[in-house]
């Protein structure tokens, strides 16, 4: 699954130095990859089922004016800021009909709708007749 999620809109997100984690409740680690897609919206990259709304929480600390140094993103029913949650499903992992696009194509935007994944077409063998007797 990959997901946008917006963070609140009272923070300019600072470009990632390090990995950013994913966690339940700022608590348990969670399997997933954090990119920065702009200065309030992140990409969330995970096996992991989620509804859009779903609440999210930022961890971290500001860096002077309006920077904030993203160290954790936390899904959580109960975030500190509003308007911080899961805003979109960028690719559904559970529809084998398409593709999974790549990072790159969702963070600059070439990404815009999902990819239908190639048909497959069964072929049939039939049995040739020759080299058999005849009765």
């Amino acid at each position: 699954m990959i997901y946008k999620a917006i963070l609140g809109n009272k923070y300019i997100i600072n470009d990632f130095i390090e990995k950013v984690e994913l966690r339940l409740e700022h608590n348990i680690v969670l399997p997933a990859t954090i990119y920065k897609y702009d200065r309030n919206t992140v990409i969330i990259d995970t096996p992991l089922l989620y509804q859009v709304k779903q609440g999210v929480s930022i961890g971290g600390y500001p860096e002077g004016g309006k920077n904030f140094r993203l160290l954790e993103l936390s899904i959580t029913d109960f975030p500190v800021l509003e308007n911080s949650y899961i805003s979109e499903v960028v690719y559904d992992s559970t529809d084998i009909w398409f593709l999974k696009p790549t990072i790159e194509s969702v963070l600059n935007d070439t990404y815009t709708e999902p990819i239908p994944k190639p048909k497959q077409e069964l072929m049939v063998i039939k049995n040739s007749d020759k080299g058999e007797k005849q009765k």
